[in-house]
């Protein structure tokens, strides 16, 4: 299974976490970005985006379906475990393509896990991408196929 991690573009600082909006870099970071998830992605890839704002007008510019998904959620206690994460999306149980779109410090706690098999906290910039293939087994494993940000396309 494909799995990409797509942490949420440039946002304002002068607001409650949750409401937090992209700023007008935001907006164009996202657009770029989805132009390039766009040009790669499967078109049945499964989409699920965290509920705050910022993640929301992140994934819109994408133009795909996608369902909103707590488990994404900054405000939840599961926010900086990663086997939780992991468990309530059924990773495991899952083949094709999945893209969350999300925070820090959650996508990069997947990473780390994912890839070192240890939690921790992997930066991910805004806006960027980490896509990783997840091979199968008991325990979780993954490769590390590519990384892109708004500033490299």
């Amino acid at each position: 299974m494909n799995l990409v991690l797509w942490r949420h573009a440039e946002a304002e600082s002068n607001t409650p976490d949750h409401a937090r909006a992209l700023t007008d870099r935001g907006h164009l970071q996202a657009k770029r970005m989805a132009a390039w998830l766009n040009a790669r992605l499967p078109l049945d890839t499964r989409v699920l985006a965290s509920p705050a704002v910022r993640a929301q007008q992140t994934v819109a510019a994408l133009q795909r379906a996608f369902t909103t998904s707590a488990v994404l959620d900054t405000t939840t206690d599961s926010a900086t475990d990663s086997a939780s994460v992991l468990r309530a999306l059924g990773l495991r149980d899952t083949g094709g393509t999945m893209l969350l779109v999300g925070h820090q410090p959650t996508l990069g706690y997947l990473a780390a896990l994912l890839l070192t098999g240890t939690e921790s906290n992997l930066a991910i910039n805004p806006a960027a991408v980490w896509w990783l293939e997840l091979n199968g087994g008991h325990g979780v494993h993954a490769q590390l196929r590519a990384v892109m940000t708004p500033d490299m396309l």
